[in-house]
């Protein structure tokens, strides 16, 4: 078993909106040492809550995460990729699904 770095600047409860998805809470318990995530993900507009784990899945309502270089990457359990890149108290990218959705993303640290 590898230990689970809290200390991860990734670690902590993000909130923003996803345009075409709605408001989104992200929160992040850890990071362990090869990047995988452990939290869980809150959709509002559908009230859709999903956690990490090894691999998307839409039926077990997961996700996958992976923390690196600053960089965290969602593969979502509705389908689709969130990249966000870490810049002090804020995540900031792109989500992305198939070839319909393709919108900025930002959530803030609160």
């Amino acid at each position: 078993m590898v230990a689970q770095q809290t200390g991860s600047p990734f670690v902590g409860t993000w909130q923003g909106d996803v345009p075409g998805i709605g408001e989104a809470t992200l929160i992040i318990v850890a990071v362990d040492g090869e990047g995988r995530v452990e939290g869980r993900m809150e959709l509002a507009l559908k009230g859709f809550d999903s956690t990490f784990a090894d691999k998307p899945d839409s039926v077990k309502r997961t996700n996958q995460g992976t923390a690196s270089d600053g960089t965290l990457t969602i593969e979502a359990a509705l389908g689709g990729r969130y990249v966000l890149r870490r810049s002090g108290n804020e995540l900031s990218g792109r989500y992305t699904r198939g070839t319909t959705l393709d919108v900025p993303v930002t959530l803030r640290k609160s």
